[in-house]
């Protein structure tokens, strides 16, 4: 697994790739947890790249998502598909996190 961030003054966008599993997973997590102690109060995690995303994955973004409006801040995905998508939809997280078809209607959300 690769992470590419980037920061624009108050966001801060997020770009895994490849697999998001046991053997990647405290990476993945410790990238976030890391990220949203220094990180611009919107955040968005760009999914296109992810090939596999473990359920512990989903935990994953979800305790960021609750952390962050805690925070009165903002996280959304996008460019969620394939198996990725479809791990999203049978676990009902789609309709939980902030998940948009691209990133300028995510864009949109958060600003």
């Amino acid at each position: 697994m690769k992470i590419e961030i980037y920061r624009e003054n108050a966001l801060c966008i997020v770009r895994p790739s490849g697999r998001i599993d046991l053997a990647t997973l405290a990476e993945f997590e410790s990238s976030l947890r890391e990220l949203i102690e220094t990180a611009p109060p919107k955040l968005l995690i760009d999914m296109g790249k992810v090939t596999y995303l473990a359920g512990a994955g989903l935990g994953v973004l979800l305790a960021t998502a609750t952390y962050l409006r805690g925070q009165a801040s903002h996280m959304g995905i996008f460019g969620v598909s394939g198996r990725v998508r479809e791990v999203f939809e049978v676990s009902g997280f789609g309709s939980v996190l902030n998940v948009h078809a691209d990133e300028l209607s995510a864009r949109g959300e958060v600003h």
